[in-house]
């Protein structure tokens, strides 16, 4: 009996094998996804890039990721990079991102003993130039505390949670033990992979690898885990969990990093999450303009970078060309942070029940004019989910509001805390705007830097709401499936 066994044992073992040293595997998708419409999902929003400098092969990388922009992001022939967030302080965009050196005999493996590097630009996609390096550290990103303090989260080589602060983006840092209260609850996979955002009030929300929920008052004190895991419940090995706040709600992406494929959640709190259809990003979404597409084998650690209503308009990610053990010192292989545009919707103005309908209004913005720029009669309307399926109502009729385009959708109940516009633009454009059902936004600041950001559009002012009709629409109903 105890040679079957342990012969049993042995076979259950070696048939792990494959599973624990593979870089990958193929997960199938929910069942339903087929029928998500343009736009359903979050990966609809990812854009192509407009080269910085001419696109080269005289750079490290297998042929999959040639020819490519080595000015997009950050990356280096001495060093390889990883992961970090891009924040906008006061006239430059600052990037805090792991590096260790490429000639490193472990490769990338070599990641446990990474410094923090420093970098700054004028412009958000690239262009990043090392000014410092703070410490030691991986997987960091920086936020800012009620006081106005700056802090960038790390880890260490024990994976252990731990911060440097400054008084001022530039510094000077302090290095110590990042203060967690598990609040009489268990801790969910370690202390590794948070990230964090603003609340109304200044307070910090964060969240871990482990998908738990944790608020600090201030970012000062210690965060305190105020719920369990908040991740759907499927499949999958997850880590690298993205967190951040618009006027409308709070948004969460996390990777499945065996399966390939990261999942998007929304919570119109921050505690009670909604998982919503579709892939929120997979590999193969970096596209530059003239149909170039680089093949990088991994994309991780995503962050994004937001408009001064926190809307994302950029997001950035750690790859690699290759899998990560196959990356040895000296080689041609290697890894860079990248950034990709993202369609970041329109914003709705105000948001109201009256005789006419539920009226959104669609507010002018910088180089976007709602009333001559969307296509109405692609618009569908009613909760996240529904629309993502192509399931609401259409317009029933516009009104002008000066210069703002107010959308009217027939009274259908609504028991949702937020409501969203799908659709597209006259121009091809993917079209979506959210809103809370009660017409009430997220005060305070939903950044972490300073300044008004570049990207942010200029909202035309409030004015009177004179009625336009809405020429050629068809009946109004539910769009079925």
């Amino acid at each position: 009996m105890k040679s079957i066994l342990n012969y049993s044992l042995f076979t259950i073992s070696c048939s792990l094998l494959p599973l624990a040293h593979a870089q990958s595997v193929d997960r199938p998708r929910p069942a339903g996804w087929e029928r998500l419409v343009p736009g359903g999902r979050f990966m609809d929003r990812f854009e192509e890039s407009r080269p910085i400098g001419a696109l080269t092969s005289d750079c490290w990388g297998g042929d999959n990721v040639k020819p490519r922009d080595v000015r997009n992001g950050m990356e280096s022939k001495d060093y390889s990079y990883w992961g970090g967030n891009i924040v906008y302080v006061d006239g430059q965009y600052h990037l805090f991102v792991a590096r260790w050196k490429e000639s490193e005999t472990k490769g990338h493996m070599f990641w446990p003993k990474s410094e923090i590097a420093h970098c700054v630009s004028s412009r958000s996609d690239g262009n990043f130039k090392v000014v410092g390096v703070i410490g030691k550290g991986h997987n960091p990103e920086l936020f800012r505390c009620k006081d106005g303090s700056f802090a960038v989260y790390c880890i260490n080589d024990q994976g252990k949670a731990h911060v440097y602060r400054a008084p001022t983006v530039g510094g000077p840092w302090t290095y110590s033990r990042l203060a967690l209260d598990l609040n009489g609850r268990k801790l969910i996979e370690g202390e590794s992979n948070f990230s964090f955002t603003r609340r109304p009030d200044g307070s910090v929300l964060a969240v871990c690898r482990g998908g738990a929920i944790w608020l600090s008052p201030d970012g000062l004190q210690p965060f305190k885990m105020m719920t369990g895991r908040v991740y759907p419940d499927v499949a999958g090995r997850f880590e690298d969990p993205v967190l951040w706040r618009d006027e409308v709600q709070y948004h969460l992406i996390v990777n499945d990093w065996l399966g390939r494929v990261a999942w998007y959640l929304t919570s119109p709190d921050g505690f009670t999450w909604t998982t919503q259809p579709g892939e929120a990003y997979r590999p193969g979404i970096a596209k530059v303009m003239g149909c170039i597409s680089n093949d990088w084998f991994k994309y991780e650690r995503m962050r994004v970078t937001t408009d001064n209503y926190g809307r994302v308009f950029q997001a950035n990610f750690a790859v690699i060309d290759c899998v990560k053990k196959e990356d040895v010192g000296g080689d041609k292989h290697s890894s860079k942070n990248i950034t990709i545009p993202v369609n970041p919707g329109r914003r709705v103005q105000s948001f109201k029940k009256t005789r006419k309908g539920w009226e959104m209004r669609i507010a002018k913005e910088r180089d976007f004019n709602p009333l001559t720029d969307i296509d109405v009669e692609s618009v569908v309307f009613g909760p996240q989910s529904f629309v993502a399926y192509g399931q609401g109502v259409k317009p029933i009729g516009t009104a002008e509001a000066n210069g703002d385009l107010v959308l009217i959708f027939p009274l259908v109940e609504l028991d949702t805390p937020v409501v969203k516009a799908l659709g597209r633009e006259k121009s091809g454009r993917l079209f979506f705007a959210t809103c809370r059902t009660d017409g009430t936004k997220l005060a305070g600041d939903c950044r972490f830097g300073t300044g008004t950001v570049p990207q942010s559009p200029d909202v035309a002012p409030g004015g009177g709401w004179g009625l336009t009709p809405l020429v050629g629409l068809s009946g109004v109903g539910f769009v079925p499936l």
